[in-house]
């Protein structure tokens, strides 16, 4: 305290000398000094012109600054009418002067310096708290509003020493409060020959709260696009956008997208598939599309659709108003506080439950991810068809080598599942697993182009044979016209390439085709000659 009071002596010795130079005091020293020397003239008043006149100049000099300050009075007050803290701190961040309702939370929580309402941390760009509960399948609920956000880190300097630097930080860098549970941007205002300043907070909750969801959403939308990329099959793409709801702080959320979950035989009916924030899932939920189902409501009203049961007289006018399935309440376990509902295209999205009170940010969240949603479900949904019509086409190829040799049929399907197994043993990305086990049944297409061989009933002759032996040099031709059919080049074809051409080979050299001439070259297998392959070696080792 004995700082507060040396600032206190040198604030009031500042304004007694501001005063003592103010030139309307000696203005108006003159005036009072010139009536009373005037009024000496009449005794009859003279003895009390003493109680008179300074009753008349103090009534003067109050009128007059009251009329020229009644709007400053007015500024001056504002500090204690004020939701966010502003008070005055000397330069160690000790408060020395506060007012209003900042006055009453610093009493009620016996805060005396800067660092113990500020914390010494700013925000983290990143959204790890997010990125962890995709990654883990497992929602991270911390609420909207309470408790220190996973993402910020501290820079090693406590809140007073980075706030009162005489480079203090930007206002768009916040500062965190462990005692109210909010952000805030932070204003210092110093003045020359002050050994104190002022400092004022305005929250910035929703908006670093905005942030941290937007950094969510850009997660969520790369992990859609990586796989998007590496041809993944991410069947599981509603579960992460219910996670990724699920981490904003609601209790449940219920996904139905129209276009999947409509029934041909009942048009009239829907299916919803509810997620919550303990991990469970439950079984697609009838429900009635004709009927006032929460889940349907922004589609009918062609809006976002949020509420709250506080804004009810009752929870049975709540409950009246949004007819929550009885099914939907019972998975759920606890009685709907609040809901917020939105749809974009074929997808409809309901939350239920937000920690909290629901804001405009929390629709707009909303309306985001439906939104996002919509545009990566309908490049995934394009991928995927995509992807069967490659395995029809593929499937169509091997068709044809099964009229080719009826042993060939049942043998090549059991190939992709050799060849799966394999990859999987062997530790290859799951991609890789994918994709081998769809185009390995590929290995013996050549056989196409050999049939007169293949089914004769009689072991075959050494030049029968050297033919026999071009069918892997034949289908490694057909798949390379499948790859020039486009500009671009599919893995999955390279891939089916290179099993077609080397399924017989042998590490020790003595499988085929014979693909090494004498220089040791690996020769590109163009003809379809045998004879163009004579005095060739089989590759061996790595080669």
């Amino acid at each position: 305290m004995a700082r507060r009071t040396k600032t206190t002596d040198r604030s009031t010795q500042h304004i007694i000398w501001q005063e003592a130079i103010r030139p309307s005091g000696y203005v108006l020293a003159a005036v009072v000094g010139t009536i009373l020397t005037l009024t000496r003239r009449f005794e009859s008043i003279a003895g009390i012109l003493p109680f008179i006149v300074p009753f008349l100049v103090g009534l003067f000099t109050r009128v007059t600054g009251r009329l020229a300050a009644r709007r400053r009075e007015l500024l001056l007050d504002l500090p204690s009418y004020r939701q966010d803290p502003a008070f005055i701190v000397d330069f160690d961040g000790s408060i020395t002067a506060s007012t209003g309702k900042t006055e009453a939370l610093f009493r009620a929580n016996e805060i005396e310096h800067l660092d113990q309402f500020l914390a010494g941390k700013r925000i983290s760009r990143t959204s790890s708290r997010v990125d962890a509960a995709l990654e883990a399948k497992a929602p991270d609920v911390t609420g909207g509003d309470g408790g220190e956000r996973s993402g910020a880190t501290g820079d090693g300097a406590p809140a007073s020493a980075r706030l009162l630097a005489q480079d203090p930080p930007s206002p768009d860098d916040p500062f965190y409060s462990p005692v109210t549970g909010k952000w805030y941007r932070a204003q210092v205002l110093r003045e020359t020959g002050r050994d104190d300043c002022l400092v004022w907070l305005d929250d910035v909750t929703e908006r670093v709260h905005l942030e941290e969801r937007r950094d969510a959403l850009r997660t969520f939308t790369r992990k859609l696009q990586k796989e998007l990329v590496e041809n993944e099959a991410f069947r599981d793409k509603d579960e992460r956008l219910a996670e990724l709801l699920l981490s904003e702080g609601y209790q449940a959320v219920m996904l139905a997208r129209v276009d999947k979950y409509l029934s041909q035989t009942a048009p009239d009916r829907a299916r919803g598939v509810l997620y919550t924030n303990d991990g469970r899932r439950a079984d697609p939920i009838p429900i009635p599309t004709d009927a006032d189902a929460p889940i349907m409501r922004s589609r009918r009203d062609g809006r976002a659709i949020w509420d709250d049961i506080e804004s009810y007289a009752s929870a049975e006018e709540f409950r009246k108003h949004y007819p929550v399935l009885p099914d939907v309440n019972d998975f759920i376990g606890t009685p709907i506080r609040n809901l917020a509902n939105y749809h974009s295209g074929d997808v409809s999205i309901i939350a239920f439950n937000k920690a909290g009170k629901l804001t405009a940010t929390d629709i707009a969240v909303l309306e985001s991810v439906a939104d996002t949603a919509v545009t990566a479900f309908s490049l995934l949904d394009l991928a995927h068809r995509a992807d069967h019509r490659f395995i029809q086409s593929i499937h169509g190829v091997c068709a044809a080598a099964e009229y080719s040799d009826e042993i060939t049929g049942g043998h090549i399907w059991r190939v992709n599942d050799y060849s799966r197994h394999i990859a999987q043993t062997l530790g290859m990305h799951p991609r890789v697993q994918n994709e081998i086990g769809i185009v390995a049944a590929m290995h013996d297409i050549g056989k196409v182009a050999i049939p007169h061989l293949i089914k004769l009933p009689r072991a075959l002759s050494a030049a029968e044979r050297e033919q026999m032996q071009l069918h892997t040099v034949y289908g490694a031709q057909i798949i390379d016209r499948m790859r020039r059919a486009t500009d671009e080049e599919d893995s999955r074809l390279a891939m089916a390439h290179r099993i077609a051409l080397h399924h017989h080979q042998q590490w020790n050299g003595s499988g085929y085709p014979a693909l090494v001439n004498a220089t040791g070259t690996v020769v590109d297998p163009t003809s379809r000659d045998s004879s163009a392959y004579r005095g060739y070696t089989a590759p061996s080792g790595d080669t």
